[in-house]
């Protein structure tokens, strides 16, 4: 008999997974443009005045220097919102970089790593100097 309701359970579960999927679609948010990317911080920091920002191709990650002190965050497009973290020499754990692709460890259970994947390889090099120089 308990299989009976473990099975009856995890059919109910999958219907429930089904009518989720058919009403509201698989979504997952983008970034999309600076534009997005600078409204989105805007509106979650204090202050926050765009120095320097890069999207990467995928638009799914990106790198924002804050002109007011000069602080570099990371945005992330992760599940259906977007989470950002500033990047600090004690949570960023080491930055490598191949060709255009920038990858980053954080010292973060949430999100330990990030690539970033840019049109060209200047572009990657550029941040990376700006990363390690934290």
């Amino acid at each position: 008999m308990d299989l009976l309701y473990l099975t009856g359970s995890l059919v109910g579960i999958g219907l429930l997974v089904l009518l989720s999927v058919a009403l509201f679609g698989l979504q997952s948010v983008r970034i999309g443009s600076v534009q997005n990317l600078e409204a989105y911080l805007a509106g979650t920091l204090p202050v926050f005045r765009a120095r320097s920002m890069v999207l990467d191709s995928a638009a799914k990650a990106a790198l924002a220097e804050n002109d007011v002190d000069g602080t570099i965050y990371l945005v992330v497009a992760y599940g259906d919102a977007m989470v950002s973290r500033k990047l600090s020499q004690s949570l960023l754990r080491d930055v490598s970089r191949q060709e255009a692709r920038l990858s980053l460890r954080l010292a973060d259970f949430s999100l330990p790593r990030a690539d970033l994947n840019f049109a060209d390889s200047t572009t990657a090099l550029l941040w990376e100097k700006k990363l390690w120089a934290l």
